[in-house]
């Protein structure tokens, strides 16, 4: 694959894509400027996380970009580290995607933390090998380094250079994520995230979003550019749709044993939170959310329509990314909100503990959500001047 500048001069929608990065830019500082307002004032007063539940839906886009830059990775490194000749075309977005959404996800955690500026200087001064939480922020944080490398290694036509770093960046993005089971269960020693499968899950999961995000965001820039896609981006948008379909059947399963949790309580370790995600107050998250959009509806789809209909399989990978944040969001909060000790039946202990976003957390989440798609147009409009040959 090689890589050249690009100089026709044919009318395009460039003009379009500026006007889109500056408003979704101008969307993104609103809401992030909440973040920035928190830092200031003490999140106590803006979040709406207690002592009981510390970790808010903040968590939830972090949790997200990260393990969709993971699988991001992973489609990326089929083509650049194993070599795979269908994947190739779409190798450049792939890397820029998983740099941007990794970005995202690391500034959703900034924000979340009171003091930001402890992480980075304790990090270095007082590392903690035995700590979970500090091999997470240091193997995301060397992740990011590298897919930074591999995108320019690519830009300045390095090809070698740019596989040396996406080896080391496929093996460094993977730890992370089979760490995220540890590194979450470790909140209370909360047993919703200690089941067995959740490593497997986890790197599932993750890929699947990654399938769904080549695919939308493959599809949405021949959109805004207003040019068809060249074969070799078809095919390989197609082995990307198989590849979706594939793990959309194996979340199923998983799904299936949450499903079968929140029904028996002996196939779970923690039977009142399964059975709070699944019959409970969060029933409608899960059946809509994690049942119907983000698997049941793109299994439909495809299933209706093939791989060959690139806009069905755009709108189900809009359903299935959709779902899967809803997906995450249960997956951080629901463990938290059973009561510590609640088996020994304390006098005044909740059922549950209570938590809903502020203004604040909802505003801070969505300005990370303008700041990647405006990072996806700033994307564009520098490989809009790069042109791929396979």
């Amino acid at each position: 694959m090689t890589i050249e500048q690009n100089f026709d001069s044919k009318p395009s929608l460039l003009g379009t894509s500026e006007l889109l990065f500056t408003g979704l830019t101008l969307l993104s500082i609103i809401g992030l400027s909440f973040g920035l307002h928190s830092l200031l004032v003490g999140h106590h007063h803006t979040f709406g996380t207690t002592r009981e539940v510390p970790w808010g839906i903040l968590i939830t886009p972090y949790v997200f970009f990260a393990c969709l830059s993971t699988g991001l990775c992973i489609i990326s490194s089929l083509g650049q580290v194993f070599r795979i000749e269908i994947f190739q075309p779409i190798i450049p977005r792939t890397v820029f995607l998983s740099l941007a959404t990794m970005a995202t996800g690391l500034m959703c955690i900034t924000l979340e933390l009171e003091n930001p500026w402890r992480v980075g200087l304790n990090a270095l001064s007082s590392p903690h090998p035995a700590s979970n939480i500090w091999w997470k922020t240091t193997i995301y944080s060397l992740f990011l380094i590298f897919m930074l490398f591999n995108f320019l290694a690519l830009l300045v036509k390095n090809e070698k250079m740019a596989r040396f770093f996406a080896i080391i960046a496929f093996i460094t993005v993977t730890m992370g994520n089979l760490n995220m089971k540890s590194d979450m269960a470790l909140l209370g020693e909360r047993g919703f995230w200690n089941e067995n499968y959740m490593p497997l899950y986890f790197l599932s999961l993750s890929t699947l979003c990654g399938c769904a995000a080549v695919i939308l965001f493959t599809w949405a820039a021949k959109l805004l550019k207003g040019k068809p896609m060249n074969r070799a981006e078809e095919l390989a948008i197609q082995s990307t749709g198989r590849l979706f379909m594939v793990l959309l059947l194996a979340i199923a399963y998983f799904t299936g044993i949450k499903v079968m949790g929140g029904f028996f309580p002996e196939f779970t370790k923690n039977p009142e939170a399964m059975y709070n995600l699944v019959q409970g107050n969060f029933f409608l998250n899960f059946w809509i959310g994690e049942v119907g959009l983000a698997v049941v509806l793109p299994l439909i789809l495809i299933g209706v329509a093939g791989v060959q209909n690139r806009t069905t399989m755009a709108i189900a990978s809009i359903s299935c990314l959709v779902g899967s944040f809803v997906l995450f969001y249960d997956l951080v909060i629901v463990g938290q909100l059973i009561p510590h000790y609640y088996q020994y039946n304390v006098v005044d202990l909740p059922q549950y503990y209570p938590y809903s976003p502020s203004l604040h957390e909802i505003m801070i989440t969505t300005g990370a959500i303008f700041f990647f798609l405006a990072a996806f147009i700033f994307g564009e409009i520098v490989l809009k001047k790069m042109k791929i040959k396979s």
